[in-house]
């Protein structure tokens, strides 16, 4: 009789010492952060880089970040159900402010080259998270190039990629990028609640038409 009642007992120390096992096994948010090479501001995805990535059409030699780091990238649920494909977010750069730190990361969905969806997160400096925004990507009809400043502003220039040949009827075999057509200005802080994929720029963007119109 002793004997079976021990038994729920010690199955449930058994439970208690994997569960606090697990607990100090979970990533810090300071490991998380490792995960990403320190960069300082301001930082720059350029519109020729960005071309270039396109046009060589490379597969991504970047280590996808282990889905234990998923946990302080809460946006990631909602950037999963934009898209049928699951995604892979691969650690770019992160940055850090008096007040902030930011990390920036590139949504990698199934095996699609030349496409890149840059993303960048925001935490106080005690890691509590602040917000997500889309920045910077590329794909064959779009380029969003952007500028990162000390104040964690993010200033965008988009661009729509004329080709040679029709893409969507041609696609890039024996196709060539013939120029970059600007077609919005934008500048938005990134110490905000945002949306990590590429939605209309109107929704999270103060256009500057006058900017525009003179860049043309």
């Amino acid at each position: 009789m002793k004997t079976i009642n021990l038994i729920p007992a010690l199955l449930l120390a058994l439970a208690s010492f994997a569960n606090l096992h697990a607990q100090e096994n979970q990533p810090t948010f300071e490991d998380f952060l490792c995960q990403f090479p320190a960069a300082t501001l301001p930082y720059t995805f350029s519109a020729q880089s960005l071309q270039a990535q396109l046009e060589s059409r490379a597969a991504s030699k970047v280590a996808p970040m282990d889905w234990a780091y998923y946990q302080f990238l809460p946006e990631l649920e909602q950037s999963a159900a934009f898209s049928s494909m699951p995604v892979h977010p691969e650690p770019v750069v992160a940055f850090e402010t008096e007040q902030y730190h930011a990390v920036v990361y590139n949504l990698v969905r199934g095996l699609a080259r030349g496409k890149r969806t840059y993303s960048v997160s925001v935490f106080t400096k005690d890691g509590q998270y602040v917000g997500t925004h889309f920045i910077a990507g590329v794909n064959p009809e779009m380029l969003t190039a952007v500028t990162i400043d000390q104040a964690l502003n993010a200033n965008v220039l988009q661009y729509k990629v004329e080709w040679a040949n029709n893409y969507r009827e041609n696609g890039h075999i024996g196709n060539k990028i013939t120029g970059l057509e600007l077609a919005e200005v934008g500048k938005f802080s990134l110490a905000t609640a945002g949306n990590p994929d590429q939605i209309l720029w109107a929704n999270c963007v103060e256009i500057n038409n006058n900017k525009l119109a003179e860049s043309k």
